[in-house]
């Protein structure tokens, strides 16, 4: 099983849209997988066609409370695939601020998730992080094994990895823990653009294999998707965007077997 964190500082970059893509193609392929929303804006809660406000109990519950509220009793399916989605909600942002002063608050998300497994059996965990360094998104990078860097390719984007880096060579160090880099991934891409292409190359140079050959091109239809509530796959599977995440699900399951 992997864990991923799909983290970015930068807001913008598709960290929501590759979370919900890339799982839903991998979930189509038959691999059980989870997504985690632990960004207090919901989207990816809303973009799979669940309403947040509507919601008894969420991820903020799981985390302020997990034996009242353990985390599999709020999974939902999606479709017919064997895809879960641990729904987000605006709250989120009340609990991070509860979280802070708490010596275990980087652990609550990981705790949780140890707990569900001695039930429930992944192949795939995808983790959508606030476009943020703070507490949540340390749960997240605490709980996974992997990281998945999403960027669009202009240079605020590019510029906030440095730090991003930073943080977890310290979260490492001070917490004890393992993570890997599964890959960067170069997001709403536009053909002939002379600036993608020279930040492109920019940071294949400096990160060299880590950056997936496939290249999440920018496509509306994408975005269509969102708005009617289902990954791309369910919505049109002949769009650019789809296409282009299957091609990432299956680089990356190379990438794990190899």
């Amino acid at each position: 099983m992997k864990i991923v964190a799909v983290v970015n500082q930068k807001g913008g970059v598709a960290k929501t849209t590759t979370t919900a893509n890339l799982g839903a193609c991998l979930a189509a392929r038959g691999y059980r997988t989870l997504l985690i929303d632990l960004d207090p804006q919901a989207n990816l809660t809303l973009g799979l066609g669940i309403e947040w406000y509507a919601l008894e109990c969420s991820l903020n519950h799981v985390l302020l409370d997990p034996d009242e509220v353990p985390l599999k009793n709020i999974l939902h399916q999606i479709a017919d695939l064997p895809l879960y989605l641990a729904p987000g909600h605006l709250d989120l942002a009340h609990a991070e601020a509860m979280l802070m002063p708490r010596p275990d608050s980087a652990y609550r998300l990981r705790n949780s998730l140890e707990d569900l497994f001695k039930e429930e059996t992944f192949d795939w965990v995808f983790i959508d992080c606030p476009p943020s360094l703070g507490t949540l998104t340390q749960n997240a990078i605490v709980a996974s094994s992997h990281l998945l860097i999403p960027t669009e390719p202009k240079f605020y984007a590019f510029a906030g990895m440095d730090t991003l880096n930073k943080m977890i060579v310290g979260l490492t160090k001070g917490l004890r823990f393992r993570i890997e880099l599964l890959g960067v991934l170069l997001t709403m891409y536009e053909r002939g653009t002379r600036l993608h292409q020279t930040i492109a190359e920019e940071i294949r140079e400096r990160f060299g294999d880590k950056v997936f050959q496939t290249v999440i091109y920018k496509n509306v239809r994408l975005s269509e998707s969102e708005v009617e509530g289902m990954p791309i796959i369910l919505f049109d599977r002949r769009a650019t965007g789809a296409q282009n995440y299957e091609q990432l699900a299956e680089e990356i399951l190379n990438r794990a077997t190899g």
